[in-house]
């Protein structure tokens, strides 16, 4: 069996690929940049997504069974001041991905889709797979379309898209902005972390690795009874929570952080992962405590 990654060489790209060599699976990683990995069992292949041909090609050359697409604009933020590119990343480039594995008959693809695709909703109300989205940000929109698209596609050509809503992802390797890793860094440096609103926000954060995990079971899982998945961490806790907990691992670290949500993020309740459970095999396996621990060990190994 031979697997494509999109975005082989990015933050959750990397350890998906890790998982499945060690799994023995043979991986096809498509990457718009240039990158030398010479692992058995790898094949490394520069190529845009909008590249129909190459991206054909790469499939029927390497006899591709089952892709996971993680490639795109990862950054709600980003795409509030980006909103052309971030469609033309995610939507429009997820839609190659669609397209390309219709016209080689590759069946299974997992499709990365996010939080963000839900916006706003109660906090306290758990999240089921059959909430209608109502995004807030470009990027939401995008996520969106490729849910939907999957799901037209699965009824129309008989294909077997399923995407993955994924919460919060933090871990080694996350060098974007993100609030959990800024928070790590201001108490490495010895800063006070300092918000003025927020503390009451609740966040999902989901290990790196735990992704990892359930986009192969979902590559793999024989019974697929509905498009799309929830994938979090099994803990909801508020900012304010994560900063005591980051000062019983960093001691010295301060955080000021004042009341409320954070308007420039979706608020949403705890997320069910019944269904999958159920279909997919998938329970977190990283607590909040072991993984706040490893991403502080390894941004303490890169600043030394």
């Amino acid at each position: 069996m031979t697997t494509l990654v999109t975005g082989g060489r990015g933050f959750v790209g990397r350890q998906l690929v890790d998982q499945l060599l060690a799994d023995g699976v043979k991986v096809v990683s498509y990457n718009r940049d240039f990158a030398v990995d010479d692992r058995d069992g790898l094949t490394v292949v520069q190529g845009e997504l909008f590249d129909f041909p190459r991206l054909t090609e790469t499939l029927n050359r390497h006899s591709v069974d089952r892709i996971i697409h993680t490639a795109g604009q990862s950054h709600p933020g980003v795409s509030v001041e980006l909103p052309w590119t971030t469609f033309k990343a995610n939507a429009e480039g997820t839609l190659a991905v669609y397209e390309a594995a219709r016209a080689t008959g590759v069946r299974r693809i997992v499709n990365f889709s996010s939080e963000c695709a839900l916006g706003n909703l109660p906090t306290d109300v758990a999240v089921t797979v059959d909430v209608t989205p109502r995004p807030t940000t470009p990027y939401g929109v995008t996520k969106v379309a490729g849910e939907m698209f999957g799901a037209v596609y699965n009824s129309l050509y008989d294909m077997e898209i399923v995407s993955l809503r994924i919460t919060e992802i933090y871990g080694p390797g996350l060098w974007m902005p993100s609030l959990l890793g800024d928070m790590i860094r201001a108490g490495l440096r010895g800063e006070t972390f300092r918000l003025e609103a927020g503390g009451d926000h609740p966040f999902q954060f989901v290990h790196v690795c735990d992704v990892a995990a359930a986009a192969r079971l979902a590559a793999t899982a024989s019974t697929l009874t509905q498009p799309v998945y929830n994938v979090s961490g099994g803990r909801q806790i508020t900012v304010a929570e994560t900063a005591k907990l980051l000062e019983r691992h960093l001691p010295g670290s301060r955080y000021e952080i004042g009341p409320g949500l954070l308007p420039q993020w979706d608020s949403q309740g705890p997320y069910d992962l019944t269904a999958s459970k159920r279909d997919l095999g998938y329970s977190p396996s990283w607590s909040l405590e072991r993984g706040i621990v490893d991403q502080i060990e390894w941004l303490r190994g890169q600043h030394g």
